[in-house]
């Protein structure tokens, strides 16, 4: 049985800004378009086995938070009962344990 996947407004956000980014940044617009692709797409494989992919260690609303790698970004996301949320979409350099810290509940 395939997890129903949510996207916060976090996660949503950081899609958009990073996209937005890549345009204004290097005027690159299927970079852009192949980014967001493929994020959406990683995303849609955490239907089977999320819990497969590494526990950062931190919770969200009592949730373990887990991240799945995706390129040179992380897609941070909790499980509930059948349920993926995806909450942020962060680049694998920036401190996201701090932002991870700082977050004290589910922008849904």
């Amino acid at each position: 049985m395939d997890y129903k996947i949510v996207i916060s407004k976090d996660a949503i956000h950081d899609v958009a800004s990073t996209k937005k980014h890549i345009l204004n940044a290097f005027q690159y617009r299927e970079y852009a378009e192949n980014f967001s692709s493929n994020i959406k797409k990683a995303i849609q494989e955490l239907k089977i086995f999320p819990k497969a992919y590494k526990n950062t260690g931190f919770t969200i609303e009592g949730l373990d938070i887990y991240y799945k790698p995706q390129g040179t970004y992380l897609i941070f996301y909790v499980v509930d009962n059948m349920t993926v949320t995806i909450i942020r979409v962060l680049k694998d350099r920036m401190n996201w344990q701090s932002i991870l810290k700082r977050m004290k509940k589910i922008n849904r």
